[in-house]
């Protein structure tokens, strides 16, 4: 079922109606969602806090992105704008109390942190601790790739995100790609051979079926090939996104596509990437060199719709700017 853009599967649906019914506890404050890389866990959270607020379960909900190397002076801005008010202390403490302070004066306040790694300690943001939170109606809700973090956060609940089942992998899969896929065609096997390298995550699946929309099947059994014998660099790393992403850029078209996105490579995950910075390291790297600056700029833009298109690159908060993902 797809509402208002977002796929609610078997998986997402079972994950979402936990975490909501954890909303609703008056005891639990702090709610963890955990699962893979690429399941879906940014995408379930937004939808969760939209639903949220629209039922009026929160008045309001606030979101910033933690990741691998937490920048707190970053998530307290992104708090402060989200909230309307501007913190004007220049210190990380200074503007961690007048944020609570701001939170602790409103009431029934989502607070979602995205894409934690390690513990974080709240009091160093500026969110209050569980009483505080009791006392003014509002919660945390956090996601994680790991169990083990949702537990040192003292989660009150833990709720894993699945991948997706077989059949709804299949039906991400032919939406993404446009294709009909009768059994007895020779795309058919193929097919079902690259949805099951994709290993129920809907990011791979969504990746590869956007690359091969336009491919004869030669092609599709190429990335079939590839996807079965690709290696992560780290064993540790989730592998299944890590070979889906490299066929959806092994695939790409043009040189200044690829180009553009391993100028993205170059910035810190989740980071709201200037599109003009982009434009300038291009022609540094000595793209564009058959342009002038205008034309430069336009192809910019345009490699950067595309490789949104194609879920390389993400949209990013801030105008004029795009997020790599989270890989």
């Amino acid at each position: 079922m797809c509402i208002g853009g977002f796929n609610e599967f078997a998986a997402t649906k079972q994950a979402i109606d936990k975490v909501m019914n954890a909303l609703k506890d008056d005891e639990a404050t702090t709610i963890g969602v955990y699962g893979m890389g690429g399941v879906g866990k940014t995408t379930m959270v937004k939808y969760v806090g939209a639903q949220a607020q629209k039922s009026r379960l929160f008045n309001q909900v606030i979101m910033a992105v933690v990741s691998q190397n937490p920048d707190l002076i970053q998530i307290q801005e992104t708090f402060a704008e989200m909230l309307d008010f501007k913190l004007e202390e220049k210190t990380e403490i200074g503007r961690a109390i007048k944020l609570k302070e701001k939170i602790m004066r409103g009431t029934g306040i989502l607070i979602i942190l995205d894409d934690i790694w390690k513990r974080i300690e709240f009091s160093r943001i500026g969110i209050p601790n569980h009483n505080e939170l009791l006392r003014c109606n509002s919660k945390v809700l956090l996601t994680t790739r790991r169990s083990s973090v949702c537990q040192i956060m003292e989660s009150h609940a833990k709720i894993r995100l699945n991948i997706l089942s077989k059949e709804d992998s299949w039906s991400l899969f032919v939406k993404e790609a446009r294709k009909s896929f009768d059994k007895s065609s020779n795309f058919y096997d193929v097919a079902r051979e690259v949805v099951r390298e994709c290993a129920g995550l809907p990011i791979a699946l969504i990746a590869v079926a956007r690359a091969l929309r336009d491919e004869a099947l030669d092609g599709w059994k190429e990335a079939a090939r590839r996807l079965q014998v690709s290696q992560p660099p780290n064993p540790e790393d989730e592998g299944d996104v890590f070979k889906c992403i490299k066929l959806s850029y092994d695939y790409l078209k043009y040189d200044d596509s690829k180009s553009c996105f391993l100028l993205c490579c170059l910035f810190p995950e989740d980071y709201d990437i200037p599109i003009e910075y982009l434009l300038m390291y291009g022609i540094g790297k000595g793209m564009f060199q058959d342009s002038n600056m205008l034309e430069a700029r336009a192809t910019t833009y345009l490699v950067v719709k595309a490789l949104k298109d194609s879920s390389l690159l993400l949209d990013a908060r801030a105008e004029g700017c795009t997020a790599s993902g989270s890989w």
